[in-house]
């Protein structure tokens, strides 16, 4: 009987030679999934459900949590609290700028906008130039500024940074067009939206100031 045979035998969980997990192949992918990316939905969000306590486990032995949105059908691992941790957690967490959180903050109110339309998700769309003159006009955060330039880049770093967190997601056939995830929502209310657009407006003059140039915005994970 064969080395590889025997393993298999002891471990019906057993994906290849010498492995002694306990989770079947499902709850494998549905659990390095919520570890690799921002959030889960569709297909994954169900596996997880069908795997659930098994998830949870893998979940907790990196000191990571899981977070459900039922409404939105979205999942993602965040770190358990400082507090609670001895350890660092497998993701870790980072404070968004105030550039990022009052862009976050226009996004959900383009989705409330959406909602109020009864709009399918997958046509949450929002273009660059949308974004753009949400943050350089009127009482966007970045309006008083006068450096054309430097401003384009500031937005364009944010716009990028939106993408990589998982609240943006690109289209392939144009560049300046974004369809606006459903972790956006998950993420950050309505009422908290409105009062990071307010804060962003009223603290700008003390962020031009400020070494780090952070926002009091909640710490999402990376």
């Amino acid at each position: 009987m064969s080395e590889e045979h025997t393993t298999t035998e002891a471990n019906p969980h057993a994906l290849f030679d010498g492995d002694t997990g306990d989770m079947d192949a499902g709850a494998r992918t549905a659990a390095i999934a919520l570890k690799r990316d921002r959030y889960i939905a569709g297909d994954l969000y169900d596996l997880v459900l069908d795997n659930r306590d098994d998830v949870v486990r893998s979940l907790n032995n990196d000191m990571l949590e899981l977070v459900v949105n039922e409404r939105y059908r979205v999942m993602y691992a965040t770190p358990v609290s400082d507090d609670d941790a001895p350890i660092r957690a497998l993701k870790t967490r980072a404070s968004l700028t105030r550039e990022e959180a009052s862009t976050l903050a226009y996004l959900r109110i383009r989705v409330l906008e959406y909602e109020n339309t009864r709009t399918d998700p997958k046509q949450w769309i929002v273009g660059f130039e949308e974004i753009r003159n949400a943050l350089t006009t009127g009482a966007g955060y970045l309006a008083s500024r006068n450096d054309e330039e430097g401003v384009l880049r500031k937005v364009s770093a944010t716009v990028s940074a939106m993408a990589t967190y998982g609240y943006l997601m690109r289209h392939d056939d144009d560049d300046g067009m974004y369809t606006i995830t459903p972790l956006v929502p998950v993420v950050l209310d309505r009422g908290l939206a409105e009062d990071w657009m307010g804060t962003a407006v009223d603290d700008d003059e003390t962020a031009s100031k400020d070494s780090g140039n952070e926002a009091d915005s909640p710490k999402e994970e990376l």
